[in-house]
């Protein structure tokens, strides 16, 4: 959805009120009726087109398809219009808490996506698709890429993970080796609401323990999949053990090819899974990386793009060796912890950083300084000195297991972030196909 374009469509809205409820229909000197966009849905103060909504059904009904699930069309259309309701939220919030991207933004965001991805921007920009034109493929990435900055820094302060834990974890990792058991699974989440009554989780838990009995009895797994269509469910591909969310993973330990098991409960419903493989594979050494940087904070009387400039100015001067790195860092940096030992960072693995600090580090290539890049902390220089593997040192194993930890727990969190959104908007919905069928995803705004 273009946020630019709201405050037009909410005009249009309100002068144009039986729109609601049935397309606007045009004459044209022929009599030819041509049936323009109407809305599916209210969202807040934002509405989602049926063109929308149209464009997500195929997308997922593409998707099942290529997973040979046969999906039900009003399935498809309801988790279609469940997309677009929590993709509109997160864009509204984004909105109003200051969340944006200039072209140069974009440009450079598509880069690194690309890079990081090992392909092109062109093959990136094609599987934000279908779209028009490319200008609504990078309107698609823009979005996509806000929502994910939003979700990252909104849901990072939910996650405790304590030494406790870190320490188990790299202990077990130490003691396994190099080896780790990946469980190749297909997963099915019997869904239950945000505070579900004793009896809403009994009804759904009675549901989950049908199911297992008759996957156990013969019954297709995708063939039950066609019934729950949430995007999560499906086949997950190979996951490592350290992946997996730890209540799952005792009862994973434990199967063979070919098991149903479960149910599990989560914040998003009770999972059931069916294992297809198990297998094992070499943990991936861990990468850790020898940065310095330089600082510079904005403030009212000093502009995002003041501190740009100076920057440039220092890089240049920089590679003109007219001041060295270090020096520069003593001389500006607005980070005291570092500046003194000339912006040095020493070894470190990307989780411990900002996001986008750490996206800008690992694109570069030993001896580079960056372009100046803004985290949440202020405009960096970055400079990446050394990179080194490192498999066997407490610390690096440390690094490791908290990295794991983070991963594991994030998902769950923005999870349980997001159906707490959901839970306190205003949502109506007006697509006459889901209203004929009896689904119904009202929400009155608490």
């Amino acid at each position: 959805m273009r946020f630019s374009n709201l405050t037009c469509k909410l005009s249009c809205l309100a002068l144009l009120s039986f729109m609601l409820h049935d397309p606007l229909i045009i004459k044209d000197v022929n009599a030819a009726e041509v049936k323009l966009d109407s809305t599916a849905a209210v969202v807040n103060n934002g509405i989602i087109l049926e063109s929308e909504l149209n464009a997500e059904q195929k997308r997922i009904e593409q998707i099942s398809k290529a997973r040979k699930i046969n999906l039900d069309k009003i399935a498809a259309r309801s988790q279609a219009l469940e997309n677009l309701i929590t993709k509109n939220i997160l864009l509204q919030m984004a909105e109003q808490q200051g969340y944006d991207l200039n072209d140069m933004q974009v440009d450079q965001a598509l880069a690194q996506t690309a890079e990081r991805n090992n392909t092109s921007v062109a093959e990136l920009l094609k599987s934000f698709g279908p779209a028009d034109s490319e200008a609504q493929q990078r309107e698609n990435f823009k979005n996509e890429f806000i929502i994910n900055e939003l979700r990252n820094s909104r849901v990072r302060s939910r996650i405790h993970v304590s030494q406790a834990e870190i320490n188990n974890l790299a202990k077990n990792l130490k003691e396994h080796g190099s080896v780790e058991p990946q469980y190749h699974i297909a997963q099915i989440i019997v869904p239950l609401s945000l505070n579900p009554t004793e009896r809403e989780y009994r009804n759904s838990q009675n549901e989950a323990r049908s199911l297992i009995a008759k996957l156990r009895n013969g019954l297709s797994f995708n063939e039950a999949l066609a019934k729950y269509p949430a995007d999560g469910n499906g086949d997950l591909g190979y996951l490592p053990e350290s992946q997996i969310p730890l209540p799952f993973v005792p009862a994973l330990v434990k199967s063979k090819p070919g098991d149903i098991i479960g149910p599990f409960r989560s914040p998003s419903g009770l999972h059931i899974f069916k294992v297809y493989d198990i297998s094992h594979t070499a943990v991936a050494p861990i990468r850790t990386y020898d940065a310095a940087h330089i600082l510079l904070k904005t403030s009212i009387i000093f502009s995002d793009e003041a501190a740009q400039a100076q920057l440039k100015q220092i890089r240049d001067d920089i590679l003109n060796n007219k001041i060295s790195f270090a020096q520069a860092a003593k001389k500006y940096s607005q980070d005291p912890a570092s500046a003194v030992t000339g912006g040095d960072l020493g070894y470190s693995v990307p989780e411990r950083y900002d996001p986008d600090f750490a996206r800008a580090m690992v694109s570069l290539k030993e001896g580079q300084i960056s372009e100046p890049i803004k985290s949440s902390f202020g405009w960096h220089l970055i400079y990446l000195k050394d990179i080194k593997i490192d498999n066997n040192s407490d610390e690096a194993y440390r690094d490791r297991a908290r990295s794991i930890i983070y991963e594991r727990e994030f998902a769950q969190a923005a999870r349980s972030w997001e159906r707490e959104l959901r839970a306190s908007a205003y949502i109506h919905v007006l697509d006459p196909e889901l209203l004929s069928h009896g689904v119904n995803l009202e929400q009155e705004q608490k």
